[in-house]
């Protein structure tokens, strides 16, 4: 049976999501926030109202086996860090995506292989021939 021109989209799509996956960079899984704080001295600017307070300071915050888990990260590795975290989600929807055509292709390719249902008229035997054969007592 020929393939669909559907499959063929299927195809041509798994093979550009395998091209994107080959140009991932490097990945950091997590959350980049950036927090200003207070230090709490009375005469320093941050107590003054509508400050912000100190910052920013950066931290990358990831959930590992249900415990949260941070660490600081410096002013200049913020680009770095946050191309890294947006090369992870890439990841994770490329993979997703082609998971979900994966799976089209290979139901296609199961529909597409089923064979055929004869519509042979079934032949009936006498009825002395279709009984089983005499059981041995061995």
């Amino acid at each position: 049976m020929p393939l669909s021109s559907d499959h063929h989209t299927l195809l041509r799509r798994r093979d550009e999501l395998r091209q994107a996956l080959a140009g991932i960079g490097e990945l950091r899984p997590g959350s980049l926030k950036s927090r200003y704080r207070k230090c709490g001295k009375p005469n320093c600017h941050c107590a003054r109202e509508g400050d912000p307070g100190h910052g920013p300071h950066w931290s990358l915050s990831r959930l590992v086996k249900g415990t949260m888990h941070s660490r600081a990260i410096p002013a200049h590795a913020v680009q770095d860090t946050q191309r890294q975290v947006e090369e992870c989600h890439r990841l994770r929807e490329l993979t997703r995506e082609l998971i979900e055509v994966s799976d089209q292709i290979c139901d296609a390719q199961l529909h597409a292989h089923r064979p055929s249902v004869s519509k042979k008229k079934r032949v009936l035997l006498p009825s002395s021939a279709r009984r089983s054969p005499p059981r041995s007592n061995a």
